[in-house]
């Protein structure tokens, strides 16, 4: 396993163990290519191409919205709050992997299918119930609050594989989610909890089934909005248009777990649920580490699951000191200080942010060793 470091965690976080319902907006977005006009009424689950509406209602006009520093035509959906569907998916039982991705590809889940079409054969399924950054909660709630459909969801797919045995990992500090857990694991003997040290890029593949002990190449890892992607779909026969969403940051009074639907404005959620401390502020999506700067008038997708909301911050870059620092925390061996003096990217960089977080100088070295590596790798 590579080696790991233990991040430092704020000590002015505050949460709010309720998760809030944020599942009626007045509007979604939908950013595709199509020519809906005005007044068109779009019914609930509705595919469009890579997309699928989380409402029913009607278009009300397009919107261009700046998103990840690019210009986005959107269609701007008013929700009518009948939630109407125009056909139903037939629920069914797979007996098999083939019968499993025959199955979801009716709930569009495209993310999942290819995760368990690139394994040969699979041999061990874990549910890495693990948040990576500081400011992170979601994976935690996931598991303090859903963990009956956890279990259900893990024991169907161990039927479908022929499995004896499967695995929930969670971080050893989460003493509530393992008290929650072990109150019913009784009742699933085929699904073992196993607790994973606090440190960081542990729910990297490769060194989570090192912990483990067993092999990244026939393991099926799932995280916690994939977790219920299945539930809904497999034990309901539905599409799960919601994510569970951290709003955190040291410029919030409370960090706040939201259930809100996709493609909903990052802003309205922001603006319905979060106190700020201060109006002048920046935000990034999915941690401070490995994630990105962004503006409220995001959206919300399946691919993001926490919103970080800091204090505005004026850092000056320096000149490097040569103290090494980068080198020794790099968790992939990698020659961070000959990679920024040359200025040239390395093909084993993560984007992990360590070179960063580390650096005395203030160096953006992540964006010189890793640009192009910037796609967004998943655990």
């Amino acid at each position: 396993m590579k080696k790991l470091v233990k991040l430092e965690k704020p000590k002015d976080i505050f949460i709010d163990t309720e998760i809030k319902d944020f599942k009626d907006p007045q509007f979604i977005y939908l950013p595709c290519e199509c020519n809906y006009k005005e007044g068109e009424y779009l019914y609930k689950n509705t595919f469009i191409n890579d997309i699928v509406t989380s409402i029913s209602g009607y278009v009300v006009k397009t919107e261009k919205l700046k998103c990840q520093n690019s210009i986005t035509k959107c269609y701007k959906i008013a929700n009518d709050y009948k939630e109407n569907i125009k056909e139903k998916i037939q629920k069914k039982k797979c007996k098999n992997k083939d019968d499993l991705i025959n199955y979801l590809e009716k709930f569009n889940l495209n993310n999942i299918i290819t995760k368990i079409s690139n394994k040969e054969s699979i041999q061990n399924i874990v549910f890495s119930c693990i948040d990576e950054e500081t400011y992170s909660f979601s994976e935690f709630m996931t598991l303090s609050n859903y963990f009956n459909e956890i279990l259900e969801t893990l024991n169907y797919l161990l039927n479908v594989f022929s499995l004896s045995k499967g695995i929930i990992a969670t971080k050893n500090t989460f003493s509530s989610s393992i008290k929650n857990v072990k109150s019913i694991l009784g009742t699933y003997p085929n699904i073992l909890l196993r607790l994973i040290p606090d440190l960081y890029l542990i729910s990297y593949e490769e060194n989570l089934c090192d912990y483990l002990n067993i092999l990244s190449k026939d393991t099926l890892i799932l995280n916690g909005q994939e977790i219920l992607d299945l539930y809904y779909a497999l034990i309901k026969g539905k599409i799960n248009n919601s994510v569970l969403l951290t709003i955190s940051g040291n410029n919030v009074l409370k960090t706040m777990i939201v259930m809100t639907r996709t493609n909903t404005l990052a802003k309205e959620v922001i603006d319905k649920y979060i106190e700020l401390k201060s109006n002048d502020y920046d935000i990034y999506i999915n941690g401070l580490l490995r994630g990105y700067k962004e503006n409220n008038e995001c959206l919300i997708t399946k691919d993001i699951h926490t919103i970080i909301i800091n204090e505005k911050k004026t850092t000056i870059e320096e000149e490097c000191i040569n103290c090494g620092a980068c080198q020794e925390i790099c968790p992939f061996h990698i020659n961070v200080l000959k990679c920024y003096l040359e200025k040239r990217s390395s093909k084993k960089c993560f984007n992990c942010g360590l070179c960063n977080y580390i650096c005395p100088a203030n160096i953006k070295l992540k964006e010189v060793v890793g640009m192009v590596n910037n796609e967004k790798k998943k655990h």
